[in-house]
């Protein structure tokens, strides 16, 4: 067994590190590389409809329309990740996107994509679309309503842009709920 240097030391984990960069529903961790650019701190909800139903029209899905109870969920991840510098679905103790989802009064199915460090919408979509497990989320035609949160925070070592961008998908909630 050979003794660490230190170049394998700091060159392991930066790849650890940055392995934290994207998160998905499913799969493992993936790393995001993305242009420097000035990073965004606002999105309008027009834009993000705009965007997500071009990538939707491109392969003939339905559209999505906004939903004000994913939107909250979506806001309350991103403020979440950016307070803590954590891109995670459970960020929080006990806070599992069905757990989120049902306290907030959304009684279907939903989908989350996480990220942390795309500089702008096109980046954070583009992204997600070479992911494997985040692209199933993007595309997936029972998903008809979405939130889209971007919140700034301080950068990190593999975030230094400090964008946390969370994105819920979900299904049409059965009648008398969110």
């Amino acid at each position: 067994m050979t003794e660490p240097t230190r170049r394998r030391f700091l060159t392991l984990s930066a790849l650890g590190f940055g392995a934290a960069a994207l998160s998905g529903c499913m799969g493992g961790p993936m790393i995001m590389q993305t242009a420097r650019a000035d990073p965004v701190s606002a999105i309008t909800i027009a834009e993000a409809s705009e965007k997500l139903n071009a990538m939707r029209a491109e392969r003939n899905l339905p559209l999505l329309g906004h939903n004000a109870t994913l939107q909250k969920v979506a806001e309350e991840q991103a403020q979440l990740m950016a307070d803590t510098t954590t891109i995670a679905h459970t960020a929080a103790p006990e806070q599992t996107l069905i757990v989120r989802l049902r306290r907030a009064g959304f009684g279907g199915g939903a989908g989350e994509n996480l990220a942390g460090g795309p500089p702008n919408l096109d980046a954070v979509i583009a992204g997600w679309l070479k992911s494997p497990s985040h692209h199933r989320t993007m595309v997936n035609p029972d998903y008809v309503q979405f939130g889209l949160a971007l919140r700034r925070g301080p950068s990190t070592t593999y975030n230094t842009y400090g964008t946390y961008w969370a994105l819920l998908m979900g299904v049409k909630s059965p009648p008398g709920r969110a």
